[in-house]
């Protein structure tokens, strides 16, 4: 998972059943019952009448928390591991065909800066106006998944569809028409497991099997894709959650000449890209501090390393400055060393 915030760790969209705890802000019974009348026709199945009380009350304590409540409140409050929190809140709405839920990270980043931006590729093809790239662009992504198919082992095993695309827009550039220089696809099948297994005081509450390809769209010398199976599985303690996430490469045949349409685009990829990619999270009050590692376990260590700290700036909107240092900052650079600064506005969180 990635890229940022690996795929892996945002998939957390199925339930484990959960007690009806106290939480930090006290519903009314005509909003709990409002709340509950609402919610029911489109919850998981597998959602039990306290686990939509407890969906509730957090929506309530989200809802209300910035604007009404202290911080000190909410200190002092009862308080529910991060994990669980979205994945009671992602359940709440699994059922409801009219509705995309977020995937990894949605986010625009107005200000993407690089000291070296990777011009080479572009440099023998028909995109020779790119080989003088503005060193500031602007970096976004979209990624969202929906529910195809539920409890299809029993009680677990959670189908899911997803997609995300990463996006990097010359905005900025003065030699030519602001052009989107690289657009990253990625569609994915998900088989999701929960769990409840708890190991060393952390508690594994997802695991995962994903069907993954990526691709950049392009055709001739700039084309880039591949696929993986991936495996993913995801841990949480109170306000720390970490995913490992490794993958298996599929092989496909080699080029007969360059731009083969049929060969492998790529084939060193896993060279740069590395095998696994391990993330962290961890919320401190409405600070979220993340970080993102992958390496080839080879002798040259190549892969990457992300930072990241993200910040409330209204109640829907979160500001995060972000550092990137290593390969595949998106597909065309994925065998280039590059040091990204980012700032901009995350949509969707972590959790």
């Amino acid at each position: 998972m990635r890229h940022t915030w690996p795929s892996c760790l945002l998939l957390l969209s199925a339930l484990p059943a959960f007690a009806d705890t106290n939480t930090a802000i006290e519903m009314t019974d005509g909003e709990l019952n409002h709340c509950l009348q609402s919610s029911v026709a489109s919850a998981a199945e597998s959602m039990t009448v306290a686990d939509l009380k407890q969906a509730c009350r957090l929506l309530h304590a989200e809802k209300i928390s910035t604007t009404e409540i202290e911080e000190q409140t909410l200190a002092e409050a009862p308080q529910t591991p991060v994990l669980r929190k979205r994945m009671t809140l992602e359940a709440l709405n699994r059922s409801n065909r009219f509705m995309l839920t977020p995937h990894k990270r949605n986010y625009f980043f107005p200000v993407s800066y690089t000291r070296h931006p990777n011009v080479a590729p572009y440099q023998d093809t028909d995109s020779k106006s790119l080989s003088d790239l503005s060193k500031t662009e602007a970096d976004f992504q979209l990624s969202v998944k929906i529910l195809i198919r539920e409890d299809i082992f029993g009680d677990n095993g959670h189908l899911y569809m997803g997609y995300t695309n990463h996006s990097l827009w010359q905005v900025y550039s003065d030699s030519d028409s602001a052009p989107f220089r690289e657009s990253n696809h990625q569609p994915e099948l998900i088989l999701s497991f929960t769990n409840d297994w708890e190991i060393l005081g952390f508690r594994n509450a997802l695991n995962e099997v994903m069907l993954n390809h990526q691709s950049n769209g392009q055709g001739g010398l700039l084309s880039r894709s591949w696929n993986r199976v991936m495996l993913n599985t995801v841990f949480e303690r109170g306000n720390f959650a970490f995913s490992l996430t490794p993958w298996y490469r599929i092989p496909e045949p080699e080029q007969e000449y360059p731009g083969d349409p049929d060969g492998d685009d790529n084939p060193d990829i896993s060279d740069y890209m590395g095998n696994f990619e391990f993330n962290g999270a961890y919320q401190h009050s409405d600070d979220i501090y993340s970080i993102m590692l992958r390496n080839n376990l080879d002798g040259d260590n190549k892969g990457a390393l992300e930072l990241a700290w993200s910040f409330p700036i209204s109640a829907n909107l979160r500001g995060q400055f972000k550092y990137f240092n290593g390969y595949g900052h998106s597909l065309i650079d994925y065998n280039t060393d590059m040091e990204v600064l980012a700032l901009g506005i995350v949509f969707t969180d972590l959790f």
